[in-house]
C-alpha cells in the first residue's frame, strides 16, 4: 500500500494541438481550438460551435487494414496519444510484449458507428453488409479493446463511463491498481468522439453556447455572460 506511483509518459490529441508541446504553447498564448461546423446547423443543431479536432492519419505502415477498420473515432485519438505516451516513457514494443501492462480509459459514448450501422440496416435490411469493423467501433469499450489489441497489453483492461469524469476516474483507478500492487504499469486516460451524431442530445437541452459570431471566445465558464458549453473531443494518455 506504500508503493510510489509516478507518471512516466504523457500524450495528447486535442483541439489545442496534437502533441504536448503544441498544446502547451496554445495554453500559454491563450489560443482557442473552437470553431464552427456548418454541418451541425444543417443537421438541426441550434449551435454550430465545436472544438475542431484534427483527424489522425493512420497509415497501413502503422496498422493493417483490418485493425484500422475496427477503430472508432475516439479509438484513433486514443491510439495517437498512447503512441506519444509510450514514446515519452521509453516503453518499447519489446517491453510491452514481455511485461504485463494494464489499460484503463474513460469513454462515454460511441454513437457514430451505431447510427451508421443502423442506417445501413434500415436501408438494406441485410446485416451481412455491416462488416466486422462496426462491432469493434460501436462497443463502449472500443478504446481499451483496440489499444490492448494494438499494443498487446495483457494486464487489467476495462473502460470507465462516468460522463465528464470518465478520464479522471480512469487515472485514479490506474493509480489504485499500482498502489495496491495489482499492476506495475498502466496506460490510462480518456477519449471522446466529437462527431455531430454524439452531441445532438446536449444541443436539444440548450446546453451549448450560441455565441457563433465569436467562436474563439464563446467558452466562458466563469463569466457573467456565459451562455453554455462547447462540445469537443480528442484523447489524452498517461503511462
Amino acid at each position: 500500500m506504500n508503493r510510489r506511483v509516478v507518471i512516466t509518459g504523457m500524450g495528447i490529441w486535442s483541439c489545442l494541438g496534437t502533441d504536448l508541446e503544441t498544446v502547451k504553447q496554445s495554453l500559454y498564448e491563450g489560443k482557442s481550438g473552437i470553431g464552427l461546423q456548418s454541418e451541425r446547423l444543417e443537421y438541426g443543431y441550434r449551435s454550430a460551435l465545436t472544438g475542431i479536432v484534427e483527424e489522425p492519419v493512420i497509415t497501413k505502415k502503422m496498422l493493417d487494414r483490418h485493425t484500422r477498420a475496427g477503430m472508432s473515432e475516439e479509438a484513433r485519438y486514443a491510439y495517437m496519444s498512447s503512441l506519444q505516451a509510450f514514446a515519452y516513457a521509453n516503453v518499447s514494443d519489446e517491453y510491452l510484449r514481455e511485461h504485463e501492462v494494464g489499460c484503463i480509459f474513460g469513454n462515454d459514448s460511441s454513437a457514430k458507428p451505431v447510427i451508421e450501422a443502423a442506417n445501413i440496416m434500415n436501408d438494406k435490411h441485410d446485416s451481412a453488409l455491416l462488416g466486422s469493423g462496426f462491432i469493434f467501433q460501436s462497443m463502449n469499450s472500443t478504446v481499451t479493446m483496440n489499444l490492448s489489441t494494438i499494443f498487446r497489453l495483457r494486464g487489467i483492461n476495462f473502460t470507465v463511463s462516468a460522463a465528464c469524469a470518465s478520464g479522471s476516474h480512469a487515472i485514479g483507478l490506474g493509480y489504485m491498481m499500482i498502489k495496491q500492487g495489482l499492476q506495475n504499469m498502466v496506460l490510462c486516460g480518456g477519449a471522446q468522439e466529437v462527431n455531430l451524431y454524439s452531441m445532438a442530445t446536449f444541443d436539444a437541452l440548450g446546453a451549448f453556447s450560441k455565441r457563433m459570431d465569436d467562436p474563439q471566445s464563446a467558452s466562458r465558464p466563469f463569466d457573467r455572460d456565459r451562455d453554455g458549453l462547447i462540445p469537443s473531443g480528442g484523447a489524452a494518455a498517461l503511462v
